[in-house]
């Protein structure tokens, strides 16, 4: 009898032990949101056609980035790629200037890649549940406007889309939820594989100008907030 009882309480605590054993990491998911708002109009002194067709509120942003880790050791150092899309849609204007019941609306797909760099040995070696981070990459920006009828628009033969590229920078600071419940923490890395989860700010700033070629100016300065995932 004593022999069964001891093994159910070895059974028991294997989940337990197994999930105390972080998996290894490999790389990181991150979704984050924002407000973004190009510098279109600052050849105009900062208000210009795009205030006047679509405001002068930020435009809300979402990205997904996908990353991976080339070197572990003070801290983690790798290169990601990411995805994103924005839109606004405002009221078309007449020759002279006055709104008109047609709408027009701007998109934009921002597309990524990073170097980025993780400076958790804190976090690995004590659970200290704060992480800086870092970024530093090269754009290449899809942008298009459409009419009400969804095509796209045109001005004097010109097609109304194209492509800017450019680079940007970022610092962030991320916070480890897995200190809040290290037991689900833990769950969660044995059934899916993630290891850690953070919540996260990150500061934005990109020049995506063609690096001063004509056409939009896509750059600005801004905030994201998000999750990440490591893996």
């Amino acid at each position: 009898m004593k022999r069964i009882l001891f093994v159910l309480a070895l059974l028991m605590l294997l989940p337990a032990t197994a999930a105390a054993d972080q998996s290894p990491i490999y790389g990181n998911v991150e979704f984050r949101m924002g407000g973004w708002y190009p510098s279109i109009d600052d050849e105009f002194g900062g208000s210009g056609p795009f205030a006047d067709h679509f405001g002068d509120s930020n435009l809300l942003i979402g990205e997904l980035e996908l990353g991976a880790y080339f070197w572990q050791g003070f801290g983690r150092l790798g290169a990601s790629i990411s995805a994103g899309y924005t839109t606004v849609t405002g009221n078309a204007l007449a020759t002279d200037g006055s709104d008109v019941t047609d709408e027009t609306t701007f998109s934009v797909w921002p597309l990524r890649a990073n170097v980025l760099y993780r400076l958790d040995v804190w976090n690995d070696e004590n659970g200290f549940p704060l992480v800086p981070a870092a970024k530093l990459g090269l754009d290449l920006h899809y942008w298009n406007t459409r009419d009400t009828q969804g095509d796209l628009s045109s001005s004097n033969g010109n097609k109304g889309d194209g492509w800017k590229y450019g680079w940007h920078g970022s610092l962030g600071l991320h916070f480890l939820l897995d200190v809040i419940d290290r037991e689900s923490a833990a769950l969660f890395d044995l059934n899916w594989g993630v290891n850690n989860t953070y919540l996260f700010a990150e500061f934005i700033f990109q020049n995506v100008d063609s690096f001063g070629g004509d056409g939009f100016d896509l750059s600005d300065n801004f905030f994201m907030f998000g999750l990440n995932f490591e893996y």
